[in-house]
Formats: structure tokens, C-alpha cells, sequence
């Protein structure tokens, strides 16, 4: 096999090569402006992530439930320094 017939078989498999390479950039420049243009809903201009709705209502939930607690403790020692003065 001369060097004329070696270049003739492996001309072919450089282009196919060559486009499956472009094809692959192609792609990944098309995922990554996808991922780009879903940032600004996922992170504030100031670094900040935002509220999916779920995890802003669990934090409200919690925050309720907190809230609740910490009025119930204030009222047992409220009453406690009530017993006390007696």
C-alpha cells in the first residue's frame, strides 16, 4: 500500500471526524445559551439564588410555626414570673 492509497482511506474518516466535532460544538453552544438563559431565573444579579415556590412556601410554613412557638414560650414565662411574684 503506497502513501497515495493510505491518504484516499483516511481523507474520509478525518472529514466524518471533523464534522462530528463541529456537530458536538454546535450542540454544546446550544445547551449552554439554554443553561444561560434559565440563569436569571435561578440566581439574582446580586449572586443571590432565588425561591422556587415550594421552598418559599415551606420557609413560610416554618416561619408561622416558629412564630407560634416562640408566642407559646413567651406566654409559659410570663406566667412562670407571675408564680414567682406570688
Amino acid at each position: 500500500m503506497n502513501m497515495q492509497d493510505l491518504l484516499k482511506a483516511v481523507i474520509p474518516i478525518v472529514v466524518v471526524c471533523l464534522g462530528w466535532l463541529l456537530g458536538q460544538v454546535s450542540s454544546f453552544q446550544t445547551r449552554l445559551t439554554q443553561i444561560e438563559g434559565k440563569m436569571p431565573a435561578l440566581i439574582t444579579n446580586e449572586g443571590i439564588p432565588t425561591d422556587s415556590p415550594i421552598s418559599a412556601e415551606k420557609r413560610a410554613r416554618m416561619r408561622e410555626e416558629l412564630y407560634k412557638e416562640l408566642h407559646d414560650l413567651h406566654v409559659r414565662v410570663k406566667l412562670l414570673e407571675e408564680r414567682s411574684k406570688k
